[in-house]
């Protein structure tokens, strides 16, 4: 995977600091941990990209208790060109969805930082990954929305060519409005859920800034419906010429974001500086591990590359809060910041010239 040809690690059940010199291979390994958990990786959405130059496929197994307290030997491998291959104690499980333990996974590698200054779809993301552990039968309403949507689209096209009446849309309609008014209904909570702790979170790292989250719906009164299905009907059929001629729907869910800012309506998303912006996306994420424990298990976290980038105060905030209980993996170039997070880990791991030293 990557740069390693084989690798193999164990991790103690508190704090692994994994330490080593930049192009190591420090990267990689959390990256796997994140494949055996997710079946993604935090890094890439193509996939062929982590296969290891020169190599044909790639395989990750990894043994997880996971936050309902299942013990499992999780496999999954890839090759370009052919799909998943994933397993759960060796038996063979087709659909992501069944393998993926949701809830067990928070990850931070520098690339989250699109979490603030990227698009939209990253936000709503981060939103949906957490209700798939939190909210029960969310998965089934997100998959539903989305193939609502893509029908949709799909017959927008053809009533703007002519192809077929209108009113065909009115099925459509309904899915769309029933599905999306459950979802906004889970992203709406959820985001309330979130914001006192991204404010907590936010003031133990920045020193006394005071964070805020908000949805922006998509349409913006959906927000406050009483009634989110009707609302979002209502909206689906006024808007419906608009729709006609950009042939796509053009609100619902789909189009949400989250605002993420300060007190005085400070927008990080577009006006904070890139340590302001990194110490909000660490702080979203520990506010996201917060309402997974709460539910159910502590999830692994892992944090790789971030200590660097902090002031002295804010990485012993950080330190102290990843080590007071749960599975945490702390990765570090700088030997400064390594040594000082050694102090409160329970196991170091030194990376260097392909091996693996704990």
């Amino acid at each position: 995977m990557r740069c390693w040809d084989r690798a193999e690690i164990a991790l103690p059940p508190g704090l692994t600091v994994i330490s080593g010199p930049n192009g190591a291979g420090k990267t990689t390994l959390v990256e796997a941990i994140a494949l055996g958990c997710a079946g993604v990786s935090p890094r890439t959405a193509r996939e062929a990209e982590i296969v290891r130059r020169g190599a044909d496929a790639l395989h990750v197994e990894l043994d997880l208790v996971d936050p309902t307290g299942v013990d499992a030997r999780r496999g999954i491998g890839f090759q370009p060109g052919r799909r998943r291959r994933l397993t759960i104690d060796g038996d063979p499980v087709r659909s992501l969805a069944a393998w993926r333990a949701h809830g067990a996974l928070s990850v931070f590698v520098p690339e989250e930082l699109r979490l603030l200054n990227g698009p939209p779809a990253g936000r709503r993301r981060a939103l949906d990954r957490l209700l798939e552990a939190l909210a029960p039968g969310f998965i089934e309403i997100a998959a539903r929305y989305r193939e609502g949507v893509s029908q949709r689209n799909a017959l927008l096209r053809r009533v703007r060519a002519a192809e077929a009446p209108p009113d065909h849309l009115d099925v459509w309609d309904h899915q769309i409005s029933e599905a999306g008014g459950a979802l906004a209904s889970h992203r709406r909570t959820i985001v309330a859920d979130l914001a006192p702790r991204f404010t907590a979170w936010l003031d133990a790292l920045a020193g006394g800034e005071r964070g805020l989250l908000r949805l922006v719906s998509s349409p913006a009164h959906l927000q406050e419906a009483d009634d989110p299905a009707a609302v979002l009907a209502a909206a689906l059929a006024e808007r419906r010429p608009r729709d006609v001629a950009a042939a796509q729907t053009l609100s619902g869910p789909h189009r949400d974001d989250v605002w993420i800012g300060t007190a005085g309506d400070v927008d990080l998303r577009s006006t904070g500086s890139q340590g302001e912006q990194r110490t909000a996306a660490l702080a979203l994420i520990l506010a996201g591990r917060d309402l997974l424990s709460a539910a159910a298990g502590r999830p692994i976290l892992i944090l790789d590359d971030v200590l660097s980038e902090l002031d002295p105060g804010r990485r012993r905030a950080l330190l102290g809060a990843v080590a007071e209980g749960g599975q945490s993996i702390v990765t570090s170039a700088d030997p400064d910041a390594a040594e000082l997070a050694a102090r409160h880990a329970d196991g170091a791991v030194c990376v260097e010239d392909g091996r693996i030293e704990a």
